[in-house]
């Protein structure tokens, strides 16, 4: 399914209505997008086998995911949990960028402060995140925001424009914030649009794929898949992170980094 495609923009609609009323009918969305029944149960069926809604007789119902985090947090929101956690979480992360690295780095609150820990190193980083631009940085530190539809609530890009420019860079690093991590769903988000570009981020990286994640994400599933666990190479986190997790992950042949 291409982004920016017909089939794409209703997909989104049909979402963004499920996320509001957390069910739909097929005859409403058939009214509201102007296309057949026919086309929203093929629309519906799609989506139900992708794992973002659950299919019902006439309709569709929310995900309901064990220790779900159904409402999506401000960025400026987010910036005040587990601060400490996620200063160190950074300060670990930036270890494993060397000089001259490219690194793609998504939205989120730990990507910033792993953006202003990053000293000393000729670096380039190429983001989606919005509020990058606030961050004082070390001047040798490239930074190259990504363009296109900008989302307030997450202060990040994301559509075609951001997708195509990543699509045209290989990077030696790819750093990924999340909103939850498991071993059976992988990593996830609470916004739709943000696993077309961690999913393209991990698809031009050369080298390591590296999640920084506090503890509180940790056995978290929101309602967006971005990449399965067996796409990450490198988790870093706190010291709170469940051990039982920990050993789990390691069995996957990822590398734990405790900060």
């Amino acid at each position: 399914m291409s982004v920016g495609s017909i089939a794409y923009n209703r997909h989104l609609t049909i979402l963004d209505k499920l996320g509001e009323q957390g069910r739909v009918r097929v005859d409403d969305l058939a009214d509201l997008l102007e296309v057949s029944p026919v086309t929203i149960r093929r629309d519906l069926d799609y989506l139900n086998e992708k794992g973002f809604l659950v299919r019902t007789h006439g309709g569709a119902t929310v995900v309901q995911h064990r220790q779900v985090m159904q409402v999506e947090s401000r960025l400026a929101d987010k910036g005040i949990v587990n601060v400490a956690e996620k200063e160190r979480i950074a300060l670990r992360a930036v270890e494993l960028v060397a000089p001259n690295d490219i690194v793609f780095l998504n939205s989120g609150s730990t990507a910033l402060w792993f953006l202003q820990f990053l000293r000393d190193k000729r670096t380039r980083i190429i983001t989606n995140n919005a509020a990058s631009i606030e961050i004082e940085i070390d001047p040798l530190v490239e930074l190259l925001v990504l363009g296109g539809e900008y989302r307030e609530q997450s202060r990040s890009f994301v559509g075609e424009f951001a997708l195509n420019t990543i699509r045209h860079i290989h990077s030696n690093h790819t750093v990924l914030g999340t909103n939850g991590i498991s071993l059976d769903k992988g990593l996830t988000t609470t916004v739709f649009q943000e696993c077309n570009i961690n999913q393209a981020m991990i698809e031009n990286t050369q080298g390591s794929v590296i999640v920084i994640a506090d503890h509180s994400k940790i056995h978290h599933v929101s309602n967006f898949v971005s990449a399965p666990i067996d796409a990450i190479d490198i988790l870093v986190t706190d010291t709170q992170c469940p051990s039982d997790f920990v050993e789990e992950i390691k069995q996957r042949g990822i590398q734990v980094i405790i900060a």
